[in-house]
Protein backbone atom coordinates (compact mmCIF):
# COMPACT_ATOMS: atom_id res chain seq x y z
CA UNK A 1 0.00 0.00 0.00
CA UNK A 2 1.37 3.24 -0.98
CA UNK A 3 -0.38 7.07 -0.35
CA UNK A 4 0.90 10.26 -1.46
CA UNK A 5 -0.94 13.58 -0.62
CA UNK A 6 1.32 15.85 -2.90
CA UNK A 7 -0.10 13.59 -5.98
CA UNK A 8 -3.69 12.69 -4.37
CA UNK A 9 -3.32 8.59 -4.81
CA UNK A 10 -3.51 5.41 -2.63
CA UNK A 11 -2.28 2.11 -4.35
CA UNK A 12 -3.58 -0.89 -3.12
CA UNK A 13 -1.06 -3.98 -3.60
CA UNK A 14 -2.35 -7.08 -4.24
CA UNK A 15 0.69 -9.44 -4.16
CA UNK A 16 2.25 -10.91 -7.50
CA UNK A 17 1.04 -8.51 -9.78
CA UNK A 18 3.96 -6.36 -9.98
CA UNK A 19 3.18 -4.34 -6.46
CA UNK A 20 6.99 -4.33 -6.03
CA UNK A 21 7.79 -2.59 -9.39
CA UNK A 22 5.13 -0.32 -8.96
CA UNK A 23 6.04 1.10 -5.47
CA UNK A 24 9.63 1.00 -6.39
CA UNK A 25 8.50 3.68 -9.29
CA UNK A 26 5.93 5.52 -7.09
CA UNK A 27 7.52 6.13 -4.06
CA UNK A 28 9.50 9.36 -4.61
CA UNK A 29 6.09 10.78 -5.45
CA UNK A 30 4.66 9.62 -2.37
CA UNK A 31 5.18 12.73 -0.26
CA UNK A 32 2.73 15.28 1.97
CA UNK A 33 1.62 18.41 0.62
CA UNK A 34 4.04 20.20 3.18
CA UNK A 35 6.85 18.18 1.47
CA UNK A 36 6.13 19.10 -2.18
CA UNK A 37 5.80 23.05 -1.19
CA UNK A 38 9.43 22.76 0.05
CA UNK A 39 10.94 20.42 -2.67
CA UNK A 40 9.97 23.62 -4.71
CA UNK A 41 12.08 26.40 -2.93
CA UNK A 42 15.00 23.38 -2.27
CA UNK A 43 17.45 24.65 -5.27
CA UNK A 44 17.74 28.56 -3.72
CA UNK A 45 21.09 28.65 -1.43
CA UNK A 46 19.82 30.11 1.79
CA UNK A 47 15.93 28.71 1.50
CA UNK A 48 17.44 25.18 0.12
CA UNK A 49 19.05 24.67 3.78
CA UNK A 50 15.91 25.15 5.48
CA UNK A 51 13.59 23.77 3.36
CA UNK A 52 15.78 20.44 3.88
CA UNK A 53 16.20 21.27 7.81
CA UNK A 54 12.07 21.40 7.87
CA UNK A 55 12.08 18.33 5.84
CA UNK A 56 13.07 16.36 8.41
CA UNK A 57 10.52 17.29 11.02
CA UNK A 58 7.69 16.03 8.48
CA UNK A 59 6.20 13.28 9.97
CA UNK A 60 4.03 12.02 6.72
CA UNK A 61 4.29 8.26 6.11
CA UNK A 62 3.16 7.08 2.51
CA UNK A 63 2.73 3.40 4.02
CA UNK A 64 0.83 3.44 7.09
CA UNK A 65 -0.23 0.39 7.07
CA UNK A 66 0.89 -3.31 5.75
CA UNK A 67 2.36 -4.08 2.16
CA UNK A 68 -1.11 -5.61 1.35
CA UNK A 69 -3.69 -4.32 3.29
CA UNK A 70 -7.11 -4.20 1.94
CA UNK A 71 -9.27 -1.30 0.45
CA UNK A 72 -11.96 -2.35 2.71
CA UNK A 73 -9.79 -2.03 5.79
CA UNK A 74 -8.06 1.10 4.88
CA UNK A 75 -11.01 2.88 4.23
CA UNK A 76 -12.76 1.91 7.88
CA UNK A 77 -10.02 3.01 9.50
CA UNK A 78 -9.45 6.56 7.56
CA UNK A 79 -13.13 7.00 6.62
CA UNK A 80 -14.70 6.57 3.27
CA UNK A 81 -14.88 10.69 2.44
CA UNK A 82 -10.92 11.15 3.12
CA UNK A 83 -10.71 7.88 0.99
CA UNK A 84 -12.95 8.70 -1.88
CA UNK A 85 -10.25 12.07 -1.83
CA UNK A 86 -7.46 10.00 -3.43
CA UNK A 87 -7.10 8.30 -6.95
CA UNK A 88 -7.33 4.90 -6.05
CA UNK A 89 -6.00 1.76 -8.06
CA UNK A 90 -4.62 -1.63 -7.95
CA UNK A 91 -3.36 -4.30 -10.68
CA UNK A 92 -5.25 -7.90 -10.55
CA UNK A 93 -4.03 -11.09 -12.82
CA UNK A 94 -5.40 -13.85 -14.57
CA UNK A 95 -5.71 -16.39 -11.44
CA UNK A 96 -3.99 -19.13 -13.29
CA UNK A 97 -1.58 -17.30 -14.29
CA UNK A 98 -1.58 -15.83 -10.53
CA UNK A 99 -1.04 -18.92 -9.05
CA UNK A 100 1.88 -20.40 -11.02
CA UNK A 101 3.82 -16.78 -10.17
CA UNK A 102 3.17 -17.49 -6.88
CA UNK A 103 3.92 -20.97 -6.68
CA UNK A 104 7.35 -20.01 -8.59
CA UNK A 105 8.05 -17.08 -6.14
CA UNK A 106 7.64 -19.57 -2.94
CA UNK A 107 9.64 -22.00 -4.71
CA UNK A 108 12.11 -20.27 -5.18
CA UNK A 109 12.46 -17.79 -2.17
CA UNK A 110 13.84 -20.01 0.62
CA UNK A 111 12.97 -16.90 3.30
CA UNK A 112 9.42 -16.95 2.31
CA UNK A 113 7.26 -18.70 5.07
CA UNK A 114 5.68 -21.63 2.89
CA UNK A 115 8.85 -22.13 0.90
CA UNK A 116 9.75 -25.71 2.67
CA UNK A 117 6.04 -26.45 2.67
CA UNK A 118 5.60 -25.73 -1.44
CA UNK A 119 8.64 -27.76 -2.04
CA UNK A 120 7.43 -30.47 -0.13
CA UNK A 121 4.46 -31.20 -2.09
CA UNK A 122 6.67 -32.12 -5.22
CA UNK A 123 5.08 -30.45 -7.99
CA UNK A 124 2.91 -27.84 -9.50
CA UNK A 125 -0.27 -30.16 -9.26
CA UNK A 126 0.40 -30.74 -5.57
CA UNK A 127 0.63 -27.40 -5.20
CA UNK A 128 -2.84 -26.92 -6.73
CA UNK A 129 -4.72 -29.61 -4.75
CA UNK A 130 -3.08 -28.18 -1.46
CA UNK A 131 -4.22 -24.41 -2.68
CA UNK A 132 -7.85 -25.17 -3.73
CA UNK A 133 -8.43 -27.43 -0.56
CA UNK A 134 -6.66 -25.18 2.40
CA UNK A 135 -5.76 -21.97 1.80
CA UNK A 136 -7.69 -20.08 -1.10
CA UNK A 137 -7.45 -16.20 -1.32
CA UNK A 138 -9.02 -14.13 -3.84
CA UNK A 139 -7.73 -10.78 -5.37
CA UNK A 140 -11.19 -9.23 -5.51
CA UNK A 141 -11.23 -9.25 -1.49
CA UNK A 142 -8.43 -6.61 -1.83
CA UNK A 143 -10.36 -3.87 -3.86
CA UNK A 144 -14.28 -4.79 -3.26
CA UNK A 145 -16.16 -4.84 0.37
CA UNK A 146 -18.00 -7.36 2.01
CA UNK A 147 -21.03 -6.14 0.35
CA UNK A 148 -19.49 -5.96 -3.26
CA UNK A 149 -18.76 -2.72 -3.90
CA UNK A 150 -15.71 -1.92 -5.55
CA UNK A 151 -13.61 0.25 -3.73
CA UNK A 152 -10.83 1.73 -6.17
CA UNK A 153 -11.13 3.99 -8.85
CA UNK A 154 -9.20 2.37 -11.60
CA UNK A 155 -8.22 -1.83 -11.78
CA UNK A 156 -5.07 -2.29 -13.85
CA UNK A 157 -4.77 -5.39 -15.83
CA UNK A 158 -1.08 -7.52 -15.36
CA UNK A 159 -1.43 -8.43 -18.93
CA UNK A 160 -1.51 -4.76 -20.16
CA UNK A 161 0.68 -3.46 -17.73
CA UNK A 162 2.71 -0.91 -19.41
CA UNK A 163 -0.48 0.86 -20.80
CA UNK A 164 -2.48 0.76 -17.79
CA UNK A 165 0.49 2.37 -15.32
CA UNK A 166 1.34 5.33 -17.55
CA UNK A 167 -2.79 5.36 -17.78
CA UNK A 168 -2.05 5.92 -14.33
CA UNK A 169 1.07 8.31 -14.82
CA UNK A 170 -1.10 10.30 -16.26
CA UNK A 171 -3.51 10.95 -14.16
CA UNK A 172 -2.02 11.83 -11.15
CA UNK A 173 0.26 13.99 -13.06
CA UNK A 174 4.03 12.37 -13.03
CA UNK A 175 6.27 10.68 -15.72
CA UNK A 176 8.30 7.48 -14.57
CA UNK A 177 9.93 4.66 -16.20
CA UNK A 178 8.03 1.17 -14.92
CA UNK A 179 10.93 -1.08 -13.33
CA UNK A 180 11.15 -5.08 -13.81
CA UNK A 181 11.57 -6.39 -10.06
CA UNK A 182 10.96 -10.06 -8.63
CA UNK A 183 10.17 -11.74 -11.94
CA UNK A 184 9.68 -15.35 -11.17
CA UNK A 185 9.64 -17.10 -14.53
CA UNK A 186 9.88 -16.50 -18.29
CA UNK A 187 7.42 -19.60 -19.14
CA UNK A 188 4.03 -19.71 -19.94
CA UNK A 189 1.36 -20.18 -17.34
CA UNK A 190 -0.22 -22.68 -19.70
CA UNK A 191 2.42 -24.97 -19.51
CA UNK A 192 2.05 -25.48 -15.92
CA UNK A 193 -1.55 -27.18 -16.35
CA UNK A 194 -3.53 -30.56 -17.11
CA UNK A 195 -7.26 -30.71 -17.20
CA UNK A 196 -7.51 -31.23 -13.46
CA UNK A 197 -5.89 -28.65 -12.39
CA UNK A 198 -7.08 -25.91 -14.81
CA UNK A 199 -11.06 -27.34 -13.75
CA UNK A 200 -9.61 -26.79 -10.17
CA UNK A 201 -8.89 -22.98 -10.36
CA UNK A 202 -11.88 -22.57 -12.59
CA UNK A 203 -13.87 -23.76 -10.07
CA UNK A 204 -12.40 -22.56 -6.95
CA UNK A 205 -11.34 -18.95 -8.03
CA UNK A 206 -15.03 -18.31 -10.05
CA UNK A 207 -14.94 -14.88 -7.48
CA UNK A 208 -11.67 -13.37 -9.50
CA UNK A 209 -12.75 -15.23 -12.81
CA UNK A 210 -16.35 -13.59 -12.40
CA UNK A 211 -15.05 -10.26 -11.25
CA UNK A 212 -12.41 -9.41 -13.63
CA UNK A 213 -13.67 -11.69 -16.37
CA UNK A 214 -10.56 -13.70 -17.08
CA UNK A 215 -10.64 -17.28 -18.87
CA UNK A 216 -7.50 -19.86 -19.20
CA UNK A 217 -6.26 -19.10 -22.42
Amino acid sequence: MLISESHNFIFIHIYKNAGTSITAALKPFATSIFQERLSGIAHYPVLGNLASLLMRFDRFNPTPYSSHVSAQRIVSEMGGDTYSSYFSFAFVRNPWDWQVSLYTYMLKNGDHHQHELVKNLGSFGEYIRWRCAEEVRYQRDFIYSDQGDLLVDFVGRFEQIEQDFQSICSRIGIDVVLPKMNISRTASYREYYDTETVDLVSKVFEPDINAFGYRFE
